[in-house]
């Protein structure tokens, strides 16, 4: 989860290149308003959030076809907010919780992901097919079906949350992508194999191995086979990301840019331990801080946090301190510490913060300036 930081946000590095956070967050404004309709709302929002939205759509703008389908994704959307507000919301109110549940599953994939470059072929047409299934099936297809209810709605025919639930995969991808003008939206190219067929070769493990070939094979009445190389393989994995990400991705900003119109049905759904203490990490890669060591306890939260920048250590160090706070919402220990490492390393400070304060400050008892006059500091 710790390196995942860096994989999934630019903050780090940017700190890195000598980036201050005046330019990083004007760089990532600068990228999401042509975005937005309503870009003044952009200020609402932490850099953490936007860095993360600012990487994956410059990635799916990179991508004619996936570009396509966020533009589309997106038009549908505002399509139905602008027809109707209310059935808006509540129409993407349905699927809350199950876009929760699909993300929960992402994230406990990317867990356990792992370097398949060595593995011999045959265990990596397996892993790489596992993943590929796990994605579309366990959380590519709920924002499908989101996607294909909105759609109906916005052509004025009334479908039911269980109707769109029930349908298969296959006629999810068919119905969405006549109501996208494009059939072919989701058949990806090179290989011209439909999204839900590639979920069928994962699910069945419909694939066997030719020396230096992966054969995969689909299709009940008119079986197809289709024989790729390793990276070949990988670029379908990363083509169907990349398709996953255009129409994720316009579901978030949809979100973030319409919050005051989808908030009347819309609740947000209760984030896993796992997605918060990620969050936690991203939150404090947003302020320049690598967090290197996260321990839990009902007892007691530890965080160790590096800082990336050549700032000045104790001011820096006073600033790593107010993350006591942040790592007390997520865990709600008894007492919670972080300790500040300089660039250097030579220098360190450690704070320490009571449960109990930091409960105050949650209950409105005390304001959140309370927090310097308890927390206990030790610098060396």
């Amino acid at each position: 989860m710790l390196n995942g930081v860096r994989v999934f946000s630019p903050l780090l590095q940017a700190y890195e290149a000598g980036y201050s956070k005046e330019e990083i967050k004007g760089g990532i404004l600068q990228r999401l308003e042509p975005e937005f309709d309503n870009p003044t709302v952009l200020d609402r929002y932490g850099i953490d959030l936007l860095a993360a939205e600012s990487v994956n759509i410059t990635k799916v703008r990179m991508n004619r076809c996936a570009s396509e389908i966020y533009d589309k994704s997106m038009m549908i959307r505002r399509e139905l907010l602008s027809k109707d507000k209310n059935i808006c919301a509540e129409v993407c109110s349905q699927w809350e919780e199950q876009i929760g549940k699909a993300l929960s599953l992402y994230w406990n994939a990317l867990k356990f992901e792992h370097n398949k470059g060595d593995l011999p072929i045959d265990e990596y047409a397996y892993e790489l097919l596992r993943n590929i299934g796990g994605l579309i099936e366990g959380t590519f297809q709920v924002y499908l079906k989101e996607l294909l209810h909105i759609a109906f709605f916005a052509q004025d025919k009334n479908v039911s949350h269980s109707e769109i639930a029930a349908l298969s995969l296959g006629e999810v991808v068919k119905k969405l992508s006549e109501m996208l003008g494009s059939v072919d939206i989701f058949t990806l190219s090179p290989w011209l194999v439909p999204l839900n067929q590639w979920r069928n070769i994962a699910q069945h493990l419909s694939i066997d191995t030719e020396q230096s070939l992966i054969v995969c094979r689909y299709g009940v009445k008119n079986q197809h086979v289709i024989k790729l190389e390793r990276q070949e393989l990988m670029d379908v994995a990363n083509s169907i990301f990349l398709v996953y990400s255009a129409i994720r991705t316009s579901h978030t900003i949809f979100f973030l840019d319409h919050a005051d119109n989808l908030i009347s049905h819309c609740k947000g759904f209760k984030r896993k331990d796992l997605d918060e203490q990620f969050q936690f990490c991203v939150g404090a890669a947003s302020q320049g801080f690598e967090v290197v060591d996260l321990s839990i306890r009902e007892d007691m939260a530890y965080a160790e946090l590096v800082d990336v920048t050549f700032e000045e250590a104790m001011p820096r160090g006073i600033h790593a301190s107010q993350f006591v706070y942040q790592l007390w919402i997520i865990t709600k220990s008894d007492s919670v510490i972080i300790k500040y490492i300089s660039k250097s390393g030579s220098e360190r400070l450690t704070a320490t913060a009571r449960g109990e304060d930091c409960r105050k400050i949650f209950e409105g008892e005390e304001g959140f300036s309370y927090l310097a006059s308890v927390v206990n500091f030790e610098f060396k």
